[in-house]
C-alpha cells in the first residue's frame, strides 16, 4: 500500500511503569493489546480512569494537539500498541468535512 506507514513496536510495561507522564506532548494514542492502564490523578495516587485489553486511549489528547494532563501507568505486565498521531491527522483528512470539523470540535473539548 503505497505511503502506508510502518506499524510502531509495542510496549511492554512492567507493573507501576508510566505509558506517559504529565506535561507530555500527546503525540501517540494507544491500544491496551493486554493487561490494563491507569490514568492518576495530578498527586499520583488515585486512578482516575482505566483502560484495559482492547480499549484505546489519547484520542482526544492527540486530537487537541496538546500535552497529556494527567500519567498513565500500568496496573500488572501490561502491552500497549502505541499508533502515530499523523495517522490519525491523515484519517480525518480524508473524511468529510463535517466529520472531520465535529471530531476536532470534541477533542477541544478534553
Amino acid at each position: 500500500m503505497a505511503g502506508a506507514r510502518p506499524k510502531l513496536p509495542i510496549i511492554r510495561l512492567f507493573h507501576g511503569e508510566a505509558l506517559f507522564h504529565a506535561g507530555q506532548e500527546a503525540r501517540r494514542f494507544h491500544l491496551v493489546r493486554h493487561g490494563c492502564v491507569l490514568v492518576l490523578d495530578k498527586g499520583g495516587e488515585r486512578s482516575r480512569a482505566s483502560f484495559t485489553t482492547g480499549d484505546i486511549l489519547g484520542i482526544p489528547e492527540v486530537l487537541a494537539g496538546g500535552n497529556w494532563a494527567l500519567t498513565a501507568v500500568a496496573d500488572g505486565p501490561t502491552i500497549v500498541q502505541p499508533f502515530c498521531a499523523a495517522a490519525l491527522f491523515q484519517t480525518l483528512e480524508d473524511m468529510p468535512e463535517t466529520h472531520n470539523e465535529f471530531l476536532r470540535h470534541i477533542a477541544q473539548m478534553a
